[in-house]
């Protein structure tokens, strides 16, 4: 009798053990993912131990480095994720890519600490301050002014040296500077993408966090938001998820989504208002509900805020076919309603230079002869010398090696030291040619495609001309400060719509499917922490 219940007990352990592995519920997959996460950071530390026997103590002193044991951590854990979401990769492909987007842009982000990586992070944390309080009256510290108005960008890649900068902000932190920083409520909308941070900034202040933990909390809220926006943004397709995968995970686009920037915004909001869009394509004889009508001219809406030039792109919309509606009335209302949207994000853009800040002379690290005032005069008393100017630079932003600057160059971190950005721009290429299904008859449509490519012309356009007015040279044959970077909230909303769904690959084949998503994922998590390791934290010693 006791055989037999010793027997039966084992069975039960063998039976619940395996139940774990088969991960066949959500809480067996949470339990085995806590559980495999905690064994691969006990075995980042013994990989760290290893490292110190061989290359000796840190910077600081330690034989742990911090940084490292973190990088080891998130690679185990990225190769947990893997298994323990192995039956989802083929039909919910986005619960692997949100522990992949998640995982590596917030560890991206923490380790940044306070070091100033991205371009222009004293700007964007201006912009945090702005709406730090209630009555948009900041008093900002000495460390406030060091890090808003800095232009050196120094990066410390010595620990000794970066631990000493940070206990340095946190003294600096408890002296007031002096200066008041002014928020305007008219620029609300400008700063959408700021107002998280703000908010995570003022509880931080409020329970007297320390600085260099502050800097980098309210940094993190930019990395949460990014992975959990693609995320549901992925959840809404029917097919070319992993398209939509391989521009989440653009190493430029998780590099700014872990820094202070409002491209985290504009990235992942067009990413998931797109993926709405063709939501609805992809479901066209499926009625659009006043739910769905709204999360998608919303979520296209809120875009803009940050980045207003690109409001071409909401007339997409217009796509959306007439049957879609409960009746030609509602069809019209809400075609009516695209363009309005885009009216008001034009407005928004033009308000505060003509009724706030008004054209003033430009940004001035374009140099002493940028004048946006005598700029606007050049090109409205010389259109087609300007067009001439425009074309002459336009083709060179859709080149291949101009791909390299928005694949994966980390701005003052540079390049990665393998081409990796080739592999990443051929699977680019490839899903855009392969992913796609029966469901996309409707969207890769030749309409939708010249719409798709017109506005991305008009966008990349007007993208130029603001550069031109704002920060370049009267009368330049270049645009200066335009970086490629600026195209990636283009990519998407255009691919999407080409290739057609007679070239989709893998057909009606569930093994091949999982391989061919799991690979394109495997591929962009590799490239991601390689590139993360070589131009930043494997140099943190």
């Amino acid at each position: 009798m006791a055989y037999s219940t010793k027997n039966n007990k084992r069975a039960s352990a063998f039976d619940a053990f395996h139940s774990l592995i088969a991960c066949t519920t959500k809480q067996g997959k949470a339990l085995l993912l806590v559980l495999l996460s905690l064994a691969s950071f006990i075995l980042s530390v013994v990989i760290e131990y290893l490292c110190y026997l061989s290359v000796g103590s840190t910077s600081l002193g330690t034989w742990y480095n911090i940084y490292w044991i973190g990088f080891f951590f998130v690679c185990g854990f990225l190769l947990s994720a893997f298994f323990v979401f192995r039956h989802d990769i083929k039909t919910k492909p986005e619960n692997l890519f949100l522990a992949i987007v998640l995982s590596i842009t917030c560890f991206s982000s923490i380790s940044f600490s306070v070091n100033e990586t991205c371009w222009d992070p004293g700007s964007h944390y201006l912009y945090v301050l702005h709406f730090a309080e209630l009555d948009l009256t900041y008093e900002a510290t000495v460390s406030d002014m060091e890090m808003a108005y800095t232009l050196t960008n120094d990066v410390y890649f010595n620990l000794n040296d970066l631990s000493n900068y940070a206990d340095e902000l946190n003294a600096n932190d408890l002296i007031k500077d002096g200066k008041t920083i002014k928020g305007s409520i008219l620029l609300l909308y400008m700063r959408l993408s700021s107002l998280p941070a703000s908010l995570v900034f003022s509880i931080c202040s409020a329970l007297s966090v320390p600085f260099s933990i502050k800097y980098v909390l309210t940094r993190l809220i930019y990395a949460l938001i990014y992975s959990f926006v693609t995320f549901f943004g992925m959840k809404q397709l029917k097919s070319g998820k992993m398209l939509f995968a391989v521009i989440a995970l653009l190493p430029v686009a998780v590099f700014l989504a872990a820094n202070y920037s409002y491209d985290y915004w504009v990235n992942a909001f067009v990413l998931f208002a797109t993926a709405c869009l063709v939501r609805e394509l992809q479901t066209p004889d499926e009625p659009i509900t006043k739910k769905r009508i709204v999360l998608l001219l919303g979520s296209f809406l809120v875009v803009f805020g940050p980045k207003a030039i690109y409001f071409p792109l909401v007339l997409l919309c217009l796509l959306v076919p007439r049957k879609k509606f409960s009746s030609p009335r509602a069809s019209k209302l809400f075609r009516g309603c695209v363009v309005f949207i885009s009216l008001f994000v034009a407005a928004s853009f033009l308000f505060p230079y003509f009724f706030i800040l008004g054209p003033g002379v430009g940004d001035t690290r374009g140099g002493p002869d940028v004048n946006s005032t005598e700029q606007i005069l050049f090109i409205l008393s010389s259109p087609f010398e300007y067009a001439r100017i425009l074309l002459n630079n336009l083709p060179g932003y859709y080149s291949f090696s101009v791909a390299k600057n928005y694949i994966s160059y980390y701005a003052y971190l540079g390049y990665p030291q393998w081409p990796l950005w080739i592999l990443v721009y051929a699977l680019m290429v490839f899903t855009a040619i392969t992913d796609k299904s029966e469901v996309d008859n409707a969207v890769c449509t030749w309409k939708s495609r010249v719409l798709a490519l017109v506005l991305n012309v008009v966008s990349l356009i007007l993208v130029l001309t603001a550069f031109y007015v704002a920060f370049t040279a009267v009368r330049s044959e270049i645009f200066a400060g335009c970086q490629p970077r600026y195209l990636i909230p283009q990519l998407f909303c255009t691919l999407v719509f080409l290739s057609s769904h007679r070239l989709a690959w893998p057909r009606k084949n569930d093994t091949k499917k999982t391989i061919y998503n799991a690979t394109v994922l495997g591929l962009m998590s590799f490239v991601l922490m390689v590139g993360l390791w070589q131009v930043y934290i494997g140099l943190l010693y």
